[in-house]
């Protein structure tokens, strides 16, 4: 018994291959206009105040968006000074530096186990590491105020460190783990065959080739520490030990109620800088970072 079978509708066929690349072609371009947009509005915002903080406060309100007629550099000067903003700046220095030291070591150390040993209760390391997701800050804040003011440990910048590492685990532990699984199993093996220790293999052999993933979670944590402002205004309220967050908010009422809008713009334009210089010289880390773990993770 023979039976006809009709041949696919080839004219279909290169229709829908047609409107499928139409709209693929649109979305592109649709992504692409939205950035393009809001890359626009970023630059706009970030020049005006630049160019406004080096106003007077008579010239900005005059005409918001005419140039300063001479550069009024003494406004940074002044925010650095005279608003205590030079101490809050070194503050946060000092807690960043020692969060991403101490983050990044615990991290790569306990991702490489639970990434390349199997052993009793590596699973449960693992979820118990990335349960760190699912608890948000503000569930955790309470019992931390109530814990450390019992123990009197508010207003410790030790104490916020410890806590920012704390919070930074769940995120760099994940992001290590996919570095570290990627990596050939061959370079382990000959390197024991050498007689190289497990603390060498990992020290002078695994770390080095992850350092995409160090980068990463560096700059992703030094990102969420400098910036960082609901756990530090609840923490510290001695302006002696305050981070350049809090110190900035505190600058911000008494430059209010001086109305020194030029200044406080110089001191927000300060508090930028580092995330930016860090970001700009780090930005191909950033992208090839991400893209390494996303594929091979």
């Amino acid at each position: 018994m023979v039976t006809n079978v009709k041949a696919p509708n080839r004219k279909a066929i290169d229709l829908g291959n047609i409107f499928s690349r139409i709209w693929s072609s649109i979305s592109k371009s649709l992504v692409y206009i939205v950035l393009a947009f809001w890359s626009f509005i970023t630059i706009i915002g970030f020049g005006w105040m630049i160019m406004t903080s080096l106003k007077t406060n008579q010239e900005m309100f005059a005409n918001v968006w005419a140039p300063p007629a001479i550069p009024q550099w003494i406004n940074y000067q002044k925010a650095w000074v005279n608003s205590n903003l030079s101490h809050y700046f070194v503050n946060s220095i000092i807690v960043t530096t020692f969060a991403l030291v101490v983050t990044a070591l615990i991290a790569s150390m306990a991702s490489y186990v639970i990434a390349r040993y199997r052993f009793p209760g590596n699973r449960f390391f693992l979820v118990y590491f990335m349960s760190g997701f699912a608890i948000p800050v503000q569930l955790t804040i309470v019992p931390i105020y109530i814990l450390l003011n019992q123990l009197n440990l508010v207003n410790n910048l030790v104490v916020l460190t410890v806590i920012y590492i704390t919070g930074s685990l769940s995120f760099s532990i994940f992001t290590m783990i996919g570095f570290f699984r990627t990596l050939p199993k061959e370079l382990e093996e000959a390197a024991v065959i050498d007689g190289a220790s497990d603390y060498q293999v990992f020290w002078q052999i695994m770390l080095p080739l992850a350092k995409p993933g160090l980068v990463t979670i560096t700059i992703f944590n030094f990102l969420y520490v400098w910036n960082e402002y609901f756990l530090a205004v609840l923490l510290l309220n001695d302006s002696a030990r305050m981070t350049i967050s809090v110190g900035l908010y505190f600058m911000k009422a008494q430059q209010g109620y001086a109305a020194n809008w030029v200044g406080m713009l110089a001191g927000l334009i300060i508090v930028l800088l580092p995330s930016i210089i860090f970001f700009l010289i780090l930005q191909k880390q950033i992208a090839s970072g991400l893209t390494v773990g996303a594929l091979k993770g």
